[in-house]
């Protein structure tokens, strides 16, 4: 997927439910900036007008003017990126969840 990811300039989801969204995740670790509907756990990982876009379920005229607006503003789609790359790599890193388990499983084992 990387490589995927590398040749594009936004990820766009257009869900109108949606859980946690890996491809965000993806995208995002990858430093391209998103474009997303504003639904289920969307918002706790994009942060609106920092490294994407967030649009109202079903607003196709708003989802593409957010999506025309980072290709026409190269710098702003940059920067969002960047901002996306820190933020996964702070919440979603390899290193984050090995030691969120260690906690669970140490605090866990406190407790028997």
């Amino acid at each position: 997927m990387p490589r995927i990811y590398a040749d594009l300039d936004v990820v766009a989801l257009t869900s109108r439910n949606e859980g946690t969204p890996v491809s965000l995740i993806e995208g995002m670790a990858a430093g391209v900036p998103v474009v997303s509907t504003a639904v289920g756990g969307v918002p706790d990982i994009v942060t609106d007008g920092v490294c994407g876009s967030l649009v109202p379920p079903g607003d196709a005229a708003e989802l593409a003017r957010a999506v025309v607006a980072l290709l026409r503003d190269q710098e702003k789609a940059r920067t969002m990126g960047r901002a996306g790359r820190e933020a996964v790599r702070d919440r979603f890193s390899v290193e984050r969840l090995l030691s969120d388990v260690e906690r669970l499983y140490t605090q866990l084992l406190a407790e028997m």
